[in-house]
């Protein structure tokens, strides 16, 4: 729906903006979309943010109304960088700091979507395997009702705790243990269903009854999950192929983008310089090829 609400606004901007050159005999074969105290946009930097408005759009919002309000907007933005140049704005240290930081983000971004657009689409037997894989994320799916407890704790404490936390079969015999070690927590309930949990928490709560909890380590502690209540709530293997391959796709893309940069590193020269020595990863015993993007 809006793959197609974004091209119905792409083709209502462009003819919302090309209608007075239509009255034109040379406005066939012209590109431009608006001119500006004499400066051109054109039809494709309309269209550029046209698309994006219409990501954030409402589905309620007429395509009309965000075409007019984004050829509204794109005037007033050419009005004030007319008038920051003829101030010299776009002279001033910071604001070329900013306009090469753009510059450098819009282009790293590009080369994401080039190298991960090599992505390869999964197979039927893929997908069918990933499927057959996590139940627990479609065949057993649950949506929960989960307790959150974080305590403040040494790490060498965490094991036993753990042990004793996780055997607590009920979230009282669980605060008992808690109040027996004299362990400060805090508590906090909420709502989630299977895939807004992280994949590494997923299985172990999947295995949970309700009432019974799992215990994770954490910074400073541990983090307690306790299912308080929980409704089966499946995914058959047909409603979960595109969702299955959607996800494929954009690891598959990740992964191409994370090798790519790792070549980069390890065939680039960086060199951190003054107090930004500190950072270099060699510094602290972590090759550069190893770091995260």
């Amino acid at each position: 729906m809006l793959r197609s609400m974004c091209k119905r606004l792409v083709v209502l901007a462009g003819l919302a903006l090309t209608l007075a050159a239509c009255n034109s005999k040379h406005a066939q074969v012209s590109q431009v979309a608006l001119k500006v105290n004499g400066d051109e946009i054109s039809v494709h930097q309309v269209e550029l943010v046209v698309q994006a408005r219409a990501a954030a759009a409402t589905a309620s919002l007429a395509a009309s109304a965000v075409a007019q309000s984004t050829v509204a907007a794109l005037v007033d933005q050419e009005l004030a960088a007319q008038a920051a140049r003829q101030q010299s704005l776009d002279r001033d240290p910071q604001v070329i700091q900013r306009l090469e930081a753009a510059k450098r983000s819009v282009l790293a971004q590009a080369f994401h979507e080039r190298v991960g657009g090599r992505a390869v689409e999964p197979s039927s037997d893929e997908i069918d395997r990933y499927f057959d894989a996590h139940p627990e994320l479609f065949a057993q799916r649950r949506l929960y009702q989960l307790q959150e407890t974080t305590v403040g704790l040494a790490a060498d404490r965490f094991d036993a705790l753990k042990i004793a936390l996780d055997g607590a079969a009920t979230p009282a015999k669980m605060q008992d243990i808690l109040a027996r070690e004299r362990l400060k927590a805090s508590v906090r309930q909420l709502s989630i269903s299977a895939e807004d949990l992280p994949l590494g928490v997923l299985p172990q709560l999947a295995r949970l009854k309700d009432g019974e909890s799992v215990t994770f380590p954490r910074e400073g502690g541990a983090r307690v999950l306790t299912v308080l209540a929980s409704q089966a709530a499946p995914i058959g293997r047909d409603g979960a192929r595109r969702l299955i391959g959607q996800y494929l796709v954009n690891e598959r893309r990740r992964e191409l983008v994370a090798q790519s940069l790792k070549t980069l590193r390890n065939e680039a020269k960086v060199e951190y310089l003054g107090h930004y020595a500190e950072l270099d990863p060699a510094r602290h015993g972590s090759p550069k090829a190893d770091a995260k993007p």
